[in-house]
């Protein structure tokens, strides 16, 4: 016979038996909830990387906005995309361009102006064990801001400007009584001093044809109109406005009393004869004459021709090689680690067809080659060459020129508006 202690721990068998049930299938759930809660977080790393990444080849494409998103995007997490998710785990990425006033760099969002590029990521991660208790999935998010440029580096540079005739025709040859290309080619360039600092920027301005002295009378028009004789005078000044850092005060705000914007304003054009190599060679000579110690150098080159002459005063190879000449000027500066940007400017305008390179006296170059071909070598390189092969607005080519320069891309606090 049991006694009643005895009957009671037979009674309550079957109770440790469903408590420890249920203890095994909470600790399952638990469990599981874990593994999965540690996959969300794996993803969640994955998903930052690929945000940070997106954003920073985004930032490296600005102030293009819309090429910026659509890098952005193709590095971005999504399915395909460069940095889909190990995990195979979806996502969506949503980006957006924007203006950041307090970077040292500066930007205006009236004029529609960027500077950084905001990527939001997020991914539905769907769960094995969690289903359990009713979670089917964790929603894991990403956000990254990059800017670029994010910061000012001191630079030395100089411009040199064509301003033969035809940056006063249209593209059939003609006279444009409005000169759109001469005006255009000013806007970019003022454009360009905008998105300087003179805090940290020194420009000048060279000119082909050259002008005939230092004073403003000579090297404006009117009175006196740039000529292809000017290649030949005794006083011929490429260089019209020497390395200075007056033109902008503040940055954005153009000085009018600087001689370089007085001479990018005042400028008007003459002479049908383009010759290269005595422009580069004035723009090298400033900045290794006058240029600061340890700054990166860097000549801007825009023409709207093939070179087809040199100056009676310079060497024999100007006036018979004039395109190879003003390469190997370009050359020159290269050696010296200056950075060179080339603009062609409507270079197949007539008949849609690029100017062979001619002599002095008007004979094929020897080697030969065309407009296009010449401008391309001068540059540092392709990605330093830029092909504007219709008339129109230069501002945008010359904003991404001074991004480049100065191009820097970082992640940066979102915080920052």
């Amino acid at each position: 016979m049991l006694c009643g202690n005895q009957r009671r721990l037979k009674d309550e068998s079957g109770q440790v038996l469903v408590l420890a049930a249920i203890a095994m299938v909470v600790f399952i759930a638990l469990t599981g909830f874990a593994l999965d809660v540690g996959h969300a977080y794996l993803v969640q790393r994955q998903l930052q990387a690929a945000t940070d990444a997106a954003a920073l080849a985004g930032a490296l494409e600005l102030p293009d906005s819309a090429l910026a998103k659509q890098v952005a995007k193709d590095y971005g997490p999504e399915p395909t995309k460069r940095n889909t998710l190990r995990s195979n785990d979806n996502a969506t990425i949503n980006v957006q361009t924007k203006c950041v006033t307090s970077l040292p760099t500066g930007c205006t969002p009236t004029n529609g102006e960027v500077n950084a590029i905001s990527v939001d990521s997020t991914s539905d991660v769907k769960t094995v064990f969690a289903k359990i208790i009713g979670v089917n999935s964790f929603t894991v998010k990403a956000r990254a801001t990059a800017c670029s440029p994010c910061s000012v580096k001191p630079l030395d540079i100089v411009l040199v400007f064509d301003r033969t005739g035809s940056m006063c025709q249209f593209s059939n040859g003609t006279n444009d009584p409005a000169c759109t290309d001469l005006r255009n080619a000013r806007d970019g360039i003022e454009t360009f001093l905008r998105l300087m600092n003179p805090q940290f920027h020194h420009v000048g301005l060279a000119v082909l044809p050259p002008a005939t002295g230092t004073t403003r009378a000579a090297q404006c028009s009117p009175p006196t109109a740039p000529s292809s004789g000017s290649y030949d005078s005794a006083t011929a000044r490429y260089l019209i406005a020497g390395l200075s850092s007056d033109f902008a005060a503040p940055p954005g705000t153009l000085n009018a009393g600087s001689t370089l914007v007085d001479r990018v304003e005042c400028q008007q054009v003459g002479g049908g004869r383009t010759g290269y190599a005595g422009a580069i060679d004035a723009a090298r000579s400033e900045l290794q004459t006058n240029g600061r110690p340890g700054v990166q150098k860097v000549i801007i080159f825009l023409s709207d021709g093939a070179a087809n002459y040199g100056g009676l005063g310079e060497p024999a190879s100007y006036r018979n090689q004039p395109c190879q000449a003003g390469v190997n000027a370009a050359a020159a500066a290269k050696a010296q680690n200056m950075l060179v940007y080339s603009i062609g400017y409507d270079l197949d305008g007539i008949n849609g067809v690029y100017e062979r390179c001619q002599t002095r006296s008007n004979a094929i170059e020897v080697p030969n080659m065309n407009a296009l071909q010449a401008m391309q070598r001068i540059a540092s390189g392709p990605t330093a060459f830029y092909n504007k092969p219709v008339p129109g607005q230069l501002n945008t080519i010359f904003t991404q020129i001074a991004s480049d320069i100065f191009r820097t891309a970082q992640l940066i606090d979102d915080s920052l508006s």
